[in-house]
């Protein structure tokens, strides 16, 4: 029997038929997945980028995070993961070892006993895996097609060290392969879309069962978008990405859509001092988050898709991204940019999470490829000038729809 694999997922390789299953007696269980052999490799799993249509930050939490409201879309975009058990003996206590080259990057990370979340606190989810005297082995990672991507800190190596951590007993290492499509730190939730993956792949390749609520809950131990993905499809998202609420895709879909990622990057956190700097000069004196009006775009938006909104209703959507302003302080041409394709394209520009990609909505997704072409040949000439001095022009589409 194959490893278990979410149905969220597109998978690149044929599904085998199914075997004929046996009938079990009364009363007993369903045996659970087969873990995969040595050295097998899973098929190849893909983990979806992600736009906020709408992002509004209507508070603040006691546990230091942002109270936010946003509607997120997955998107045709996407990396491509898989995994391999690598040969493993629990007694021999091997480390593995670290390697490096180039185009494929590899890092291997020993397993904790704890995982580090978005808050940067330890978070105990179980018994340790370092047990009666077993060290446990490395976990390793290899990436191509973004140089500039982490590998020894990377959410698909902390996915697995917390399933393992979740496990409490001895499993093998595993080897993962990443081919990175998704821009990093760009936004567009790659990183968390990639943890998902790595998550399901690790408990298909060690053959473990995960219930939807544990699977969620590990999701949210890895960071506040990791949810989303775990889900799957559209969402009306709240908390620090926790609370998600199932959307319809929009009627006629799917959207076409434009990305427009600029060379230089922005740190999400510091985005998001920068939001909070800005509301302790506004006049009105409100110095905490909570003081903002109650969230409206992300609802209306959420109320147009539940009564049947058009992909040209939908594109049509005006920006309401509550961060744009400070994204564009700490990244001096970014809403030079912004108002150039605007003038350009004579379509909205939206700036997805906390930048620095923005992006165009289109009824159709051909619309979405002209509008990329047309974006790459105003770049090469000079009429754009984007921050870092170039720019990626990048057409895909969202995900669902019924075209």
């Amino acid at each position: 029997m194959r490893p278990l694999i979410p149905r969220r997922c597109r998978m690149k390789t044929l599904p085998s038929p199914p075997p004929e299953v046996q009938p079990q007696p009364p009363g007993s269980r369903p045996p659970g997945p087969r873990p995969l052999s040595p050295r097998a490799a899973s098929p190849l799993m893909a983990a979806p980028a992600k736009v906020n249509l709408a992002l509004e930050v209507v508070g603040r939490r006691a546990d230091g995070f942002h109270e936010l409201r946003s509607v997120f879309a997955p998107l045709v975009l996407a990396d491509d993961l898989r995994v391999s058990v690598r040969a493993w003996r629990p007694e021999s206590g091997s480390r593995g070892s670290v390697e490096a080259g180039d185009p494929l990057r590899l890092a291997a990370v020993p397993s904790p006993g704890g995982v580090t979340g978005a808050s940067g606190n330890a978070v105990p989810i179980g018994p340790s895996a370092d047990t009666d005297g077993y060290r446990a082995p490395l976990d390793r990672l290899g990436v191509s097609g973004a140089p500039d991507v982490p590998v020894t800190d990377n959410l698909v190596l902390r996915a697995a060290q917390l399933l393992r951590v979740e496990a409490g007993r001895p499993l093998p290492p595993l080897a993962f392969r990443l081919r990175k499509r998704i821009p990093a730190a760009a936004g567009l939730g790659g990183g968390s879309s990639d943890a998902l993956a790595a998550l399901d792949l690790a408990a298909g390749a060690w053959g473990l069962r995960l219930s939807r609520r544990r699977r969620l809950d590990l999701a949210a131990a890895l960071g506040s978008d990791v949810p989303f993905f775990a889900l799957g499809g559209w969402a009306l998202v709240s908390g620090r990405g926790e609370r998600l609420v199932p959307l319809p895709p929009p009627r006629g879909g799917p959207l076409g859509v434009l990305l427009v990622v600029p060379a230089a990057r922005l740190s999400t956190r510091d985005v998001f001092v920068a939001f909070d700097a800005s509301l302790g000069t506004r006049r009105d004196g409100a110095g905490e988050a909570d003081a903002i009006a109650p969230p409206g775009a992300s609802g209306r938006l959420a109320a147009l898709l539940r009564r049947g909104g058009s992909v040209a209703e939908v594109s049509d959507a005006p920006p309401a991204n509550d961060l744009l302003d400070a994204a564009a302080a700490l990244l001096p041409g970014l809403d030079r940019l912004r108002r150039q394709l605007g003038d350009m394209l004579g379509r909205p520009v939206h700036l997805s999470g906390s930048g620095p990609t923005l992006f165009v909505l289109y009824a159709s997704p051909r619309d979405g490829r002209r509008a990329a072409r047309q974006v790459l040949a105003a770049a090469a000439v000079g009429t754009l000038r984007p921050p870092g001095g170039t720019l990626q022009a990048i057409a895909t589409a969202t995900e669902g729809g019924d075209a």
